[in-house]
């Protein structure tokens, strides 16, 4: 029995340097199906298949709601505070805490008081505007804004444990809830995924705990701030990440 497995060792080294001597390593032989291009380095290319992500089939997290008009009155300040209720919504999953509509309302007031003092005006903030709020306001100082290329980098975040603020045209969402015609500019959540579908927190309606958007309609309707409303669809892709 010894003999035999000695035996079939001889055979494999012998395979292995016949294969070696016509220029295939190791690793292709043991992994035909790598196609090795010239000058790469085919151990590379194995750690990094085995470093990709596999992502669940669904996942969402449990980001407290409200909307952003927590008792509907749809004044000039409520209409432009999207941003600041996507960010009371991570700030208040990151503590822990329930969000009631009074503490909703609270927060977006202390919040636009803050920009009033601060920066002399409220308005629409871009993500890199939203950051500066969350730091100087909240004290958060690990937030990435980042520029995306495919809803997938958002699922990963996602899948992380960490929301997603996103910024969009927010007409090119189509809820059927918004007021018509609906915001040039919106903000909003994104807490999760189910197959090809995103779920949100979208504070625009009192409907948008746990809304479901198709994530090709997400993903083409997300774009920064750029200035002005008829510039919208130029605004670049990106995402706001609190990491704290």
């Amino acid at each position: 029995m010894k003999r035999k497995k000695i035996d079939k060792l001889m055979k494999f080294l012998i395979i292995l340097a016949t294969f070696s001597l016509i220029g295939l390593t190791g690793y292709q032989i043991l992994f035909p199906f790598f196609e090795r291009k010239p000058g790469e380095n085919l151990e590379n290319k194995i750690v990094e298949v085995n470093k990709k992500e596999i992502l669940k089939e669904s996942f969402d997290l449990k980001v407290p709601f409200a909307p952003q008009a927590p008792f509907g009155m749809w004044d000039n300040l409520h209409n432009n505070a999207c941003e600041e209720a996507a960010l009371v919504m991570v700030h208040y999953f990151k503590k822990g805490e329930k969000l009631t509509k009074e503490k909703m309302e609270e927060e977006i007031q202390n919040l636009v008081n803050w920009q009033i003092k601060n920066w002399g005006t409220h308005k629409d903030l871009n993500l890199e505007e939203l950051k500066e709020l969350a730091e100087k306001y909240y004290g958060y100082s690990k937030i990435e804004v980042v520029k995306i290329k495919d809803i997938n980098e958002i699922k990963k975040e996602v899948a992380k444990g960490n929301p997603v603020i996103v910024p969009a045209a927010g007409r090119l969402l189509n809820n059927p809830f918004y007021r018509r015609p609906g915001p040039y500019y919106h903000m909003l959540v994104i807490r999760g995924y189910k197959k090809d579908k995103i779920i949100t927190n979208d504070p625009g309606t009192k409907r948008g705990e746990k809304y479901f958007y198709p994530e090709k309609i997400i993903f083409e309707a997300i774009h920064d701030w750029p200035g002005e409303g008829k510039d919208i669809l130029t605004g670049e892709k990106k995402m706001l990440i609190i990491k704290d």
